[in-house]
């Protein structure tokens, strides 16, 4: 089902912290708007800041998240739920995949309550 990490972002509402990972780490800015910015690598990992706003989410309140690439996010959301694999929000399967732009994202808790998620890159 998956096929390795999409992309490791922090949740922040510092938008000055995109100028200090390209200038302290030499990390290029890619895609940006004014929620989310992008690092483009070399070695083809991403990395990102998702820009927040207060009163923040519960799944935001959890500074780092990973994302996890799948083919289709469908019938990930499908198996990951006979597994009983509790989504965000509200364990409903049905309300668990957004659009967020350049891909589309599905969001649970591992058995430690960690948010993690799948996400499957938009054709364009």
């Amino acid at each position: 089902m998956v096929k390795g990490i999409s992309v490791a972002y922090i949740h922040t509402p510092n938008k000055e912290l995109a100028d200090w990972y390209e200038k302290t780490l030499g990390l290029k800015k890619g895609y940006g708007d004014d929620t989310w910015q992008a690092f483009d690598t070399k070695e083809g990992s991403k990395f990102a800041l998702d820009f927040i706003s207060y009163p923040s989410s519960t799944v935001q309140k959890q500074s780092v998240m990973l994302s996890f690439a799948v083919d289709d996010i469908h019938a990930a959301v499908e198996e990951l739920a006979k597994k009983k694999v509790r989504f965000y929000p509200d364990n409903d399967k049905s309300k668990t995949i957004f659009d967020v732009g350049p891909a589309l994202v599905a969001t649970f808790e591992d058995p430690d309550g960690n948010f993690v998620q799948i996400s499957q890159d938009k054709k364009w």
